[in-house]
């Protein structure tokens, strides 16, 4: 299989209190970009793990496990959220589009 497409592990820190500016600084996005094969999830197979078939769900397979801690993930520059994992294999998400 190859992994010719390109994921990004964004995770958000929390802000902090700088007292030499004497104001609260927010959190730099830290982005973590890995290797991906992407593919789209059928009809019908959507059907039968989340029960709706309004979603656009997209499958993203690593070749290691994603251990790290993340808020969301990035394809294209566009923000997926992580509606699920498989089980058996630790390094495959489903993920869910921002529709605009």
């Amino acid at each position: 299989m190859r992994f010719s497409d390109r994921i990004t592990f964004v995770s958000i820190p929390e802000s902090y209190y700088d007292p030499k500016e004497n104001k609260y600084i927010e959190g730099k996005p830290i982005n973590d970009t890995m290797p991906c094969k992407l593919s789209k999830l059928s009809m019908e197979r959507t059907q039968q793990l989340f029960g709706t078939l309004d979603r656009n769900v997209t499958i993203a397979r690593l070749q290691r496990p994603y251990n790290k801690e993340f808020d969301y993930v990035e394809i294209n520059d566009k923000k997926y959220t992580v509606t699920g994992t498989s089980d058996y294999r630790k390094g495959v998400f489903y993920l869910v589009g921002e529709f605009k």
